[in-house]
């Protein structure tokens, strides 16, 4: 198939499903990523109504309708928020991720960004969550066996809320737990304002091999309603560059801290 041919194939096919991504066309297609990227890049220049995502493209807003775009991409407000730094985060939480590792990660708009950045990784994993959107995005690389835990959904909410105790996590050795937080001090640790969530991150904590926390910087020094962990009961936690560094010497003694680069 010549590149224009590919060109236009790929056009109908993002106006018919709004959004594609590279790891489906590549397979569809019978080229390499690199070439479906390269595809993807004249499209945009060629068409004012496409726009590149994270492994993939799409139709712009304006276009599909926000709300389409929010339930594909960003799913509240929170996702825009310190939206750079959460993509530093999760950056260098790829890290921590091997080969055959069954990993868990909350519905949190950080390893929303987490999730965004394992669409491209290339080796088996098995990834579990509570995230409607996280569950989405990572069901795109052929790589992952995606787990979605079941429960109640909330309106304006990217979170599955197991009320029902599901005994999916009952079946699976955990190997890292990723998750975010509300907020976290010195004395309340890592807590959370949506109570609903509260039980269920503190099981996962226990219940993990190793946790690892993804917050950004603006969420230091800053108690939530509910307190689901301390500092002791994780192993790693991954911030942004711009921590203060007397913020980050007060809370090195209780945690190892890693920043992620700007």
């Amino acid at each position: 198939m010549l590149a224009t041919e590919r060109e236009e194939f790929i056009r109908k096919l993002i106006l018919e499903k709004r959004v594609v991504y590279v790891n489906n066309l590549a397979d569809e297609l019978g080229v390499t990523r690199p070439t479906v990227r390269n595809d993807l890049d004249k499209l945009v220049k060629k068409h004012n109504d496409l726009t590149r995502i994270h492994g993939g493209i799409m139709l712009k807003e304006e276009i599909m309708g926000k709300d389409l775009t929010d339930g594909i991409t960003e799913y509240s407000e929170r996702a825009f928020v310190n939206k750079e730094e959460k993509k530093a985060i999760a950056k260098k939480a790829i890290e921590f991720v091997k080969k055959g590792d069954t990993i868990l990660l909350d519905s949190s708009s950080t390893c929303f960004e987490f999730a965004s950045e394992l669409v491209t990784f290339s080796e088996q994993l098995t990834v579990i969550t509570n995230g409607i959107s996280t569950g989405a995005i990572l069901k795109q690389n052929r790589h992952i066996n995606v787990l979605a835990i079941g429960g109640l959904l909330k309106a304006n909410s990217n979170t599955i809320y197991d009320e029902f105790f599901s005994p999916i996590l009952d079946n699976f050795n955990i190997d890292t737990y990723f998750f975010s937080a509300s907020g976290l001090s010195l004395d309340g640790g890592f807590s959370e304002n949506n109570l609903m969530e509260v039980k269920h991150k503190r099981t996962n904590v226990i219940n993990s091999k190793k946790s690892i926390a993804l917050v950004d910087s603006t969420k230091f020094n800053k108690d939530s309603s509910s307190t689901f962990c301390t500092f002791e009961e994780v192993d790693i936690l991954i911030t942004d560059a711009n921590l203060d560094k007397s913020i980050e010497q007060q809370f090195d003694s209780r945690i190892k801290i890693i920043k992620a680069d700007s």
